[in-house]
């Protein structure tokens, strides 16, 4: 299924919800770098230190993105399958910045990603 998505080139709005991006995030290829994607939503998801780095540096890419939501756990606090994310000060540091080239940006909301 998800090589499949990673083929589609006409996506505005990607929505995950309690998924584990491990096993997502790095298939889905030429979607991500569809420069027609303006929405963003990851929520109660599972994301570790390697696919926050790859889904930020993706973000890079798409000049027209006009909203992206992020959050980690549910309104009770916990995260997917119980498990807490690895994110922190130090990687995030390093992954925000890539949102400076989305011009388009008109809402963003980063929950749950560990930043003090």
């Amino acid at each position: 299924f998800h090589e499949n998505l990673g083929k589609c080139n006409h996506l505005k709005t990607i929505r995950f919800r309690e998924t584990d991006l491990s096993d997502v995030i790095f298939k889905l290829g030429p979607v991500t770098k569809n420069s027609s994607i303006t929405h963003w939503t990851v929520s109660i998801c599972t994301l570790g230190v390697l696919e926050a780095k790859h889904l930020f540096n993706t973000f890079r890419e798409m000049k027209i993105l006009e909203e992206l939501y992020i959050s980690l756990s549910g309104s009770n606090g916990k995260c997917v399958n119980g498990v807490n994310s690895d994110l922190d000060d130090d990687i995030m540091a390093g992954c925000i910045p890539s949102l400076a080239t989305c011009a388009g940006m008109q809402t963003l909301e980063l929950n749950d990603l560990n930043i003090s």
